[in-house]
């Protein structure tokens, strides 16, 4: 057996080091640079602190607003005409998961033509392109910023699918996420828990991955509660910052798997944020792989702190870990299916869904139409 870790671009890790953004892109020697956020970035004056440093630098710039959550193949589409307009010759990605996902999917239209959705309809597909990419991470949660993997939605066939692009470099300041809402810090950092337990957990993990997703989930564990309850800790978010970070390092080679599968369905059809449904599903996901990966789950186990015997099963231990993460889940409030008004009958409707979804096939246990009905009732049920 063997298996392969490899790390998409260069890492600049630390407080204010926005600040080195146009000194870097001066370096690439390119000469008009476009911005790529959500309007609330904006509102957040996060772009304000990211143009200081283009105009220290002297890089000229234009700016796209128009990322929406889970975006579009449209959104894509339009980025990439913007640039192309424009005659960018470097995009920067600032903001959540879904705006770094734009920055990377657009990149592939500076060199390819439209529309996104040509590259979206077979299995996903790896761009070597040209034009520097630059991600700036607003959130601890994606891990965006250091994978290959942008993943857009098709809302007209309620699907998200990914395609592979390489990026250029990864600039990663804790005190861009001081204004997050307790709200999003609860959901992103779910969101990189289960990137780091998937990563572990699926079939095609290595032991570099694991390293990075073992760290991950110790600093969620220490520090998520944390950063809900004390926002303006920055120690805290500095410590998520490298969960999220650690966590996207740890599922770039080995992927996610069926968690990811049931909050795929979710967002499609509820529009709920990708990092809830990641959590929904996250303590059921663990469950149900435990007993075919009880060494693993025993790692988890104890990088979460849970006091452990040794003598634990497979079972047992995906009980313990899966209690703890709805524990968790609590703490941070965050609310179940039922609160939020869905009801389990169109939840169970997603088998199919999950089925079709290509990340179910990366799970440890054989997921059909059973396994996935039964998954699914499990989130809908237990939390």
């Amino acid at each position: 057996m063997y298996n392969e870790f490899s790390q998409p671009a260069p890492i600049i890790f630390g407080r204010g080091a926005i600040s080195i953004l146009g000194e870097r892109i001066k370096e690439m020697g390119c000469n008009k640079v476009m911005l790529i956020f959500e309007k609330g970035i904006e509102d957040a004056g996060i772009i304000t602190r990211a143009v200081a440093s283009l105009d220290a630098a002297g890089v000229n710039y234009v700016k796209f607003s128009g990322v929406t959550a889970d975006p579009s193949d449209s959104v894509v589409d339009e980025a990439g005409k913007a640039a192309l307009s424009a005659g960018a010759d470097c995009l920067v990605g600032i903001g959540g998961g879904s705006s770094l996902d734009t920055a990377k999917a657009a990149s592939i239209l500076m060199t390819n033509p439209g529309p996104a959705r040509n590259y979206l309809f077979q299995a996903p597909q790896k761009f070597e392109t040209t034009t520097p990419v630059i991600l700036v991470p607003t959130t601890a949660g994606t891990g965006s910023e250091c994978t290959t993997v942008a993943i857009i939605s098709l809302p007209d066939l309620n699907v998200k699918w990914g395609v592979f692009v390489n990026t250029t470099l990864a600039i990663i300041d804790p005190e861009l996420m001081l204004t997050l809402p307790k709200s999003i810090t609860a959901t992103t950092g779910m969101d990189a828990f289960a990137h780091a337990a998937e990563a572990m957990t699926g079939i095609n993990w290595n032991v570099h991955s694991d390293l990075f997703a073992e760290a991950s989930i110790k600093k969620i564990a220490n520090n998520l509660v944390i950063c809900c309850e004390d926002p303006s800790n920055i120690e805290a978010r500095s410590e998520m910052a490298l969960a999220a970070n650690w966590a996207g390092l740890a599922f770039n080679n080995p992927i996610t798997h069926v968690g990811h599968a049931v909050a795929d369905a979710f967002s499609c059809y509820f529009h709920t944020p990708h990092g809830l449904g990641c959590a929904l599903a996250l303590p059921e996901t663990m469950a149900l792989v435990a007993p075919a990966v009880p060494d693993r789950m025993r790692i988890i186990a104890e990088a979460m702190n849970l006091q452990l015997n040794g003598n634990e099963t497979g079972e047992q231990l995906g009980k313990l870990v899966a209690d703890d993460i709805r524990k968790l889940m609590r703490r941070i409030e965050i609310k179940s299916l039922k609160e939020l008004g869905y009801s389990r009958e169109k939840v169970l409707s997603f088998v199919p869904d999950i089925l079709a979804n290509h990340l179910s096939a990366l799970c440890p246990v054989k997921i059909d139409e059973n396994s996935a009905a039964s998954l699914l009732a499990a989130v809908y049920d237990s939390y």
